[in-house]
């Protein structure tokens, strides 16, 4: 748990990363408005865990999962990001197959030294 109200907040470096991203270049914005995004998506992210906690309790779970939180969002009037989020979360699991597909195929660089290693101790035993 955090020791204090403050370790509860978002970065406001990752703040400043997402308003640069999504802002035009010519808006400047405040040490005061970053802080207060930062505090503010704190809040929400918050409230909508606990959502989702209360959700997953209602049904005997002790995880919350990417369904408790879309359904947590319903449940606070925010259904206008369970269709984005859901897009999301399909992407990121097709990246995370895909970076599982792919080190499947990749040898492990240490499979031939191990053999070799092994040769010699046969090697040496006789």
């Amino acid at each position: 748990m955090a020791e204090r109200l403050e370790d509860l907040n978002l970065p406001v470096t990752a703040i400043t990363r997402i308003v640069k991203e999504v802002l035009p270049s010519n808006v400047i914005v405040s040490k005061e408005a970053k802080t207060a995004l930062a505090r503010a998506a704190s809040v929400f992210i918050l409230y909508v865990s606990n959502q989702a906690t209360t959700i997953a309790t209602n049904r005997n779970k002790r995880t919350i999962s990417a369904q408790d939180v879309l359904e947590a969002l319903s449940q606070v009037d925010f259904d206008c990001l369970i269709e984005p989020l859901k897009h999301i979360l399909e992407d990121f699991k097709s990246t995370k197959q895909q970076k599982k597909d792919t080190k499947k195929q990749t040898p492990n660089k240490n499979s031939d030294d191990i053999d070799i290693m092994d040769t010699a101790d046969e090697e040496l035993e006789l």
